[in-house]
C-alpha cells in the first residue's frame, strides 16, 4: 500500500471513532501539559538562580582565613598580611590578588542613619568587577571617595518618624561615623572617657565624598549582589582612617594595651584572588582548601544552585511523566479496542494483498497521530498556563524575584514535548499493531 493510502485509511478510522479518539487525545493533552508546566517551573527556578549570579565575577576566589599554626602547613603564612598576599600571588592560576579591609561605619544623611561597612579594595580591582554605574566614576588610586551600591539610597531610616528616607547623594551630603560592632550593636569609637561619670564625648561625623553609584538592577526594589555595598580605594581608606583616629590603632589591627598601633604589620580582612575563568577559580579553591586556607568562591554556589535546579526539573518532570504514562495506557487500550472492532476489515485487507508491514504501519500511524495531536494541543495549553502563572503568581513575587519568570518554556521543551508525546503514542500502539498482524485472514473474514 502507498503511504497516501495508509494515511487516508488511518485518518478515516480516527474520524469514525471521533468521540473515543477525542477522549484519548484528552488524556495525552493532560499528560503533556503536566510535563511541560512542571519542567517549566524547574527551568524558571534555574533561570532565577542564574540571574542572581549574573552580576557576580565568577573568576574570583575569596580568602578569609589563614591556616592555624597547629595545622603544620610548612611555608604557608599564618596571618592575613602582606606575606599571605605574596604567597597567594605565587599560587598557580592566580592572575591578581587584591587585599580587602572593612571599616565599620554609621552613615547618615539628613536625619536618617544606615549602619554598614566600607569595603576597601585596590583601585585596579574595580574595573575587573564589571560594575555598571548610574552616575559618577570608579574610585581613583590614593583618594578617599566612596562608591555606593544601587540600593544604598533606600536604606536610610529617620529615627524621629521611623519612616524610610530616600537619599540623593548628588544633592545631599553624606556623613560617616566610625564604629565597632559589639554584642549589643554598633558603638562609636570616639565615645566614652576616663571618668565614668563624665558625659560621653559625641562621636565625630566626617563628610564622605561620593564618587558614584551603581545602576539599579531591573525592576524597582530588586536587590543584586552589590546593592548594599559601599566601596573605597584601599590606600585612600587607610590614610583617611589614620587621620580620623590619630594615635590610635585601626580596628582589627595589632595594638598595645592602651590602644596605640603596635608595629607596622597590617592585617587584612580578606584577599580576593582573580583567576582566568570560573573553572580556574574552582581549581584554585580546591588547592587552597587542601592547604587548610579558608576560602570560598561564588562559582561554587552557582554550581550547587544549578545542580539543585536540575534535580528539581527531574522531580517535576517525573511527576508530570506519570500523567503521560497513564495517557499511553489509554492509547494502547483505544488501539486494542480498534483492533477487535476492525477484525473483519483487517482480514479483507490481508486477502486483498496488504502486507503485514502495511497493517502495522496503519495502526502505528493512528496511535502516533493521537500522541501528536495530544502533544500539540497540550503545548498550546501549557503556554497559556505559563502565561497565567507569570502574570499572576509570578507578578506577585516580582518584588523578590525581579525580572526572573516563574515559568519558562524554552525552545527545546517546545519541540521535545511534542516529539515525546508522539513517541509515546507510537510505542503505545506497538502491541495492538502486533495483535493486528497476527490475525488469521480467514478467521478475521468470518468474524462478525
Amino acid at each position: 500500500m502507498r503511504w497516501s493510502d495508509l494515511l487516508a485509511t488511518s485518518f478515516a478510522s480516527l474520524r469514525q471513532r471521533a468521540f473515543r479518539t477525542s477522549l484519548t487525545v484528552l488524556g495525552v493533552l493532560i499528560g503533556t501539559t503536566a510535563v511541560i508546566v512542571m519542567v517549566s517551573l524547574g527551568v524558571g527556578l534555574s533561570s532565577g538562580f542564574t540571574q542572581q549570579f549574573q552580576n557576580i565575577n565568577l573568576r574570583q576566589v575569596s580568602v578569609y582565613s589563614p591556616p592555624s599554626a597547629e595545622m603544620g602547613q610548612t611555608g604557608v603564612p599564618t596571618k592575613m598580611n602582606d606575606a599571605m598576599k605574596a604567597y597567594l600571588e605565587a599560587v598557580p592560576g592566580a592572575q591578581a590578588v587584591w587585599p580587602v579591609y572593612n571599616a565599620e561605619m554609621e552613615l547618615s544623611v539628613g536625619g536618617a542613619q544606615y549602619f554598614t561597612s566600607i569595603t576597601g579594595l585596590p583601585a585596579e580591582a574595580f574595573p575587573e568587577m564589571d560594575l555598571d554605574l548610574a552616575w559618577g566614576e570608579l574610585p581613583q588610586p590614593g583618594t578617599f571617595e566612596v562608591l555606593l551600591g544601587d540600593m544604598v539610597d533606600q536604606q536610610f531610616w529617620d529615627q524621629a518618624t521611623g519612616m524610610p528616607l530616600e537619599a540623593d547623594f548628588r544633592a545631599q551630603t553624606l556623613f560617616g561615623t566610625l564604629t565597632t560592632w559589639g554584642d549589643y550593636g554598633p558603638v562609636p569609637i570616639e565615645g566614652g572617657g576616663e571618668d565614668p561619670s563624665a558625659p560621653a564625648t559625641p562621636p565625630k561625623r566626617h563628610i564622605l565624598p561620593v564618587t558614584g553609584q551603581l545602576q539599579k538592577q531591573g525592576e524597582e526594589n530588586m536587590w543584586g549582589p552589590y546593592s548594599g555595598m559601599v566601596w573605597a580605594d584601599l590606600d585612600g581608606l587607610i590614610k583617611w582612617m589614620k587621620k580620623a583616629m590619630p594615635g590610635k590603632a585601626l580596628p582589627n589591627q595589632p595594638a598595645t594595651a592602651d590602644g596605640k598601633p603596635m608595629g607596622k604589620e597590617f592585617i587584612y580582612g580578606e584577599f580576593r584572588v582573580l583567576t582566568k575563568d570560573p573553572e580556574a577559580a574552582e581549581q584554585m579553591l580546591n588547592t587552597l582548601r587542601e592547604q587548610q586556607i579558608g576560602a570560598s568562591a561564588e562559582v561554587e554556589w552557582i554550581r550547587q544552585a544549578q545542580g539543585q535546579a536540575v534535580m528539581v526539573q527531574a522531580v517535576f518532570g517525573g511527576i508530570g511523566a506519570i500523567s503521560l504514562l497513564v495517557a499511553a495506557i489509554g492509547i494502547a487500550n483505544t488501539m486494542m479496542m480498534s483492533v477487535y472492532e476492525r477484525t473483519k476489515e483487517i482480514g479483507i485487507m490481508k486477502v486483498m494483498g496488504a502486507s503485514l508491514g502495511d497493517i502495522r504501519k496503519m495502526f502505528l500511524i493512528e496511535s502516533a497521530t493521537i500522541g501528536f495531536l495530544g502533544g500539540l494541543v497540550g503545548l498550546v495549553l501549557s503556554l497559556l498556563v505559563s502565561f497565567i502563572l507569570n502574570n499572576t503568581l509570578g507578578a506577585a513575587m516580582g518584588e523578590f524575584a525581579g525580572e526572573a519568570k516563574l515559568s519558562v518554556i524554552p525552545l527545546w521543551l517546545v519541540v521535545g514535548s511534542v516529539l515525546f508525546a508522539t513517541l509515546i503514542g507510537t510505542l503505545a500502539g506497538m502491541v495492538p499493531a502486533q495483535r493486528a498482524m497476527k490475525l488469521s485472514p480467514l478467521a478475521a473474514i468470518r468474524n462478525e
